[in-house]
């Protein structure tokens, strides 16, 4: 209400209008204040924009690394295969470019025999009891099954259950005993088993072949090389080709022939070539070269002052972050690779480097022929030669490993990047809190220049009441010396 009253009593008593020269006063106070705290605000906030240009850059750069930093990136061989349906290949990055001829012979299978039927799956074996089954593997030391449930699907459970590598599965034919135990053993000749009750219960499971309760016999997988001879246990077989797993489904395709009574199968060997595709390798390449160059042409700009760019244009120039992060992701491809080989030891072995202007240079060329020569030099520099490397591992990780951990580390929560930005949104909140600082004062001030300015209002208002009374008394005797 005070305030209220000395606002209407300005302008009373001078003719002047005092409230509009005291809000006038008060912005003439407030606007150059105002305008450098604004400043500060906007540099602050395009800063924070500059360093989301830059967050977002690393980000692409640990994608591009990314995809060259695990050894199974470098799996580059294609294989072709004249019997797909015999096997299959796979290749790992350490495979050779070359051709094979393989012969599958035969393929590992588990021993498989069947009990006799049963009624019911439910039928009692035991009057109710309990029983034990006696297992031996390869003519070896004898293994008890324990039958809780003394039913056929009992039976199938407790072998399943035991671990002692069989598996058992309950199938219903047909006819008045549909339900029987076929029991399967693990692949290879070596896990040939017997299987019986140690008690009066009888299964049917056969001893050996003669029976027909016996349905296939245990065997190893045999496959010809270039000629040369493997046997092993199972179909997966990794150990004879230095990168190569060869999955065996079927004999290759054979022809037979008897000559004076003795019969000749002749198998047709599968081809397999393999050929190293190094365009994906190279598409890889190139996209880091093309992330780098994104990345440096950005930090120019935000270092640019007089950048046209909006938003970050020129809002890290005369920054010391910006040099001090061109110069670690530079770094990144121009050192030694933590895992060197010994003729492709650094990201210039392999063509990339930079040109007076700083951009990043790709000699596909060169590229190209250490692919084919260095190939897995290559894959070592820059990974390690592993795959799947945590990015808090101490370990060396090569070229891209070690990049993308070093990317990861700069982007974390505690990373450089997140507390610059986090510093700068602090400054944001200190000058905002200085803008209201800042108003609180020019109230106040309003407030003293308008008591100020009611004071002088009063005192003018004095003095012209003071002029009109002595102005009347001059005039009234003025008029009556007249009469």
């Amino acid at each position: 209400m005070a305030t209220t009253n000395l606002v209407n009593a300005l302008g009373a008593g001078s003719g002047v209008d005092t409230q509009a020269l005291a809000k006038n006063l008060v912005e003439a106070t407030r606007a150059p204040a105002k305008s450098i705290i604004d400043e500060k605000i906007t540099r602050s906030e395009a800063r924070i924009s500059g360093y989301g240009v830059i967050k977002f850059n690393l980000n692409a750069l640990k994608t591009a690394y990314a995809a060259l930093n695990d050894l199974s990136d470098f799996t580059s061989l294609q294989a072709a295969n004249s019997q797909p349906s015999a096997l299959g290949v796979v290749a790992s990055a350490s495979a050779a470019a070359g051709n094979y001829q393989v012969n599958v012979r035969a393929v590992a299978q588990g021993q498989r025999i069947t009990s006799d039927g049963f009624a019911l799956s439910s039928t009692p074996l035991n009057g109710g009891s309990a029983f034990n089954l006696s297992l031996t593997v390869n003519g070896g030391t004898a293994e008890t099954i324990s039958v809780t449930t003394d039913t056929p699907a009992g039976v199938v459970s407790a072998i399943n259950a035991a671990g002692k590598g069989l598996s058992a599965q309950l199938i219903q034919t047909s006819g008045a005993t549909p339900w029987k135990i076929v029991i399967t053993g693990a692949q290879g000749t070596a896990q040939t088993f017997t299987l019986g009750s140690t008690s009066a219960v009888n299964l049917g499971l056969p001893a050996d072949n003669t029976s027909s309760n016996w349905l296939q016999s245990a065997q190893d997988a045999q496959m010809d090389v270039n000629g040369v001879s493997v046997t092993r246990s199972t179909n997966t077989i990794s150990d004879v080709v230095d990168g190569l797993t060869f999955n065996l489904y079927a004999p290759t395709t054979s022809s037979t022939s008897t000559v004076g009574g003795v019969t000749t199968t002749t198998y047709t060997p599968a081809r397999i070539d393999l050929a190293r595709d190094t365009s994906v390798i190279t598409a890889k390449v190139e996209a880091l070269v093309k992330a780098y160059n994104a990345f440096e042409e950005d930090l120019k700009i935000l270092g640019d002052r007089d950048s046209k760019v909006e938003e970050f244009g020129g809002a890290l120039a005369n920054d010391g972050f910006l040099r001090t992060v061109r110069s670690q992701v530079r770094s990144m491809l121009i050192t030694e690779s933590s895992s060197p080989g010994t003729t492709v030891k650094a990201a210039r072995d392999v063509g990339l480097g930079f040109d007076r202007d700083g951009v990043l240079q790709l000699d596909k060329t060169r590229l190209t022929a250490r692919l084919q020569d260095n190939f897995a030099e290559v894959a070592q520099m820059f990974t390690a030669n592993v795959s799947g490397q945590s990015i808090y591992s101490p370990a060396a990780g090569g070229v891209a490993g070690d990049a993308v951990k070093k990317l990861d580390a700069m982007m974390r929560t505690a990373g450089v990047v997140t507390q610059q930005t986090n510093s700068a949104q602090s400054q944001v909140k200190r000058y905002k809190a200085d803008l209201e600082k800042l108003e609180d004062q020019m109230q106040k001030l309003l407030e003293r220049y308008t008591q100020q300015f009611a004071a002088m209002e009063t005192v003018v208002g004095n003095s012209n009441s003071l002029r009109e009374s002595l102005k009347g008394t001059f005039e009234g005797l003025a008029n009556a010396y007249r009469n």
